[in-house]
């Protein structure tokens, strides 16, 4: 396989047995559930791309993220690429509201198996609570639905930039 198109980052807050979850406002995955991430700016490492879009849509200010993988896909309602997936412990305090959703802290057995969640989450997310080693997870999707997916170590190419993370 080709080096996929790494363009996204997606973060999982948790407190406890609950994760912080944003019910998307807009495409991909409009009206799911769905950690919070975006874009990689131009000239930003993974992780500082991360920092900056927790703080974005939540207004927490995070000193350090743990990174799990990445995730890349064919055949979704966007062209095919990737993304890498963090997770960070969250204050106490709440989040600031978004214009990107919703948020709310839902309990991460509903994260794992409710069909309101992207359903790609009920795959890699159970690893965010097991500290397994990163991996890649790679879905083929038809239709908006997933055919199949595979489970592959970390290639060697991946780079998440900075200092303020850790597998």
């Amino acid at each position: 396989m080709n080096t996929p198109d790494m363009r996204y980052t997606l973060c999982f807050l948790t407190r406890g047995d609950e994760m912080l979850m944003l019910k998307r406002n807009n495409a991909p995955n409009r009206g799911l559930w769905n950690g919070v991430g975006g874009k990689i700016a131009p000239g930003e490492t993974p992780v500082d791309s991360c920092l900056r879009e927790v703080w974005e849509e939540t207004g927490y200010r995070l000193d350090a993220l743990r990174f799990h993988g990445i995730l890349t896909w064919v055949g979704y309602e966007t062209d095919p690429g990737g993304l890498y997936i963090f997770s960070a412990p969250a204050s106490a305090d709440e989040p600031s509201p978004t214009i990107e959703g919703a948020l709310r802290w839902q309990p991460k057995d509903w994260v794992f198996s409710s069909p309101e969640v992207v359903d790609n989450i009920h795959v890699f997310g159970p690893s965010i609570y097991k500290n397994a080693a990163p991996r890649w997870w790679h879905f083929r999707y038809a239709d908006g639905v997933v055919q199949s997916y595979e489970v592959n170590p970390l290639p060697a190419w991946v780079r998440i930039g900075g200092r303020r993370a850790c597998c």
